[in-house]
């Protein structure tokens, strides 16, 4: 089951990520059960989000976490962010970036 309100969600989320970082956003991947269409009506919003250049997932995080806590509130629903770099994701460095290259979506 699909949130009812998924598409307006991940549309504002790409819209901040792509106001936010500008040219360094490569690709936004969402995977985990949203993808797979296999939801639960409580499951969370997994986004894999590729950065050009190196990264440090805690400053991401810091960076767009009252954005996304707000989003979570709005629409009651969790948003799970996994930031890596371009050359990690192209690497497919281990197994959670395997998974969401070979079975995620782009947004």
């Amino acid at each position: 089951m699909q949130h009812p309100q998924l598409t307006e969600i991940l549309d504002q989320l790409q819209a901040y990520l792509k106001n936010l970082y500008s040219e360094r956003l490569e690709r936004l991947m969402l995977f985990g059960s949203r993808a797979h269409q296999e939801a639960e009506p409580d499951s969370d919003i997994d986004v894999m989000v590729v950065l050009k250049g190196e990264i440090d997932p805690w400053i991401e995080i810091e960076r767009t976490g009252e954005f996304i806590s707000d989003l979570c509130l709005t629409y009651s629903v969790v948003i799970c962010n996994v930031f890596v770099s371009a050359s990690r994701y192209q690497s497919q460095g281990n197994a959670l970036i395997r998974n969401v290259y070979q079975e995620g979506g782009p947004l």
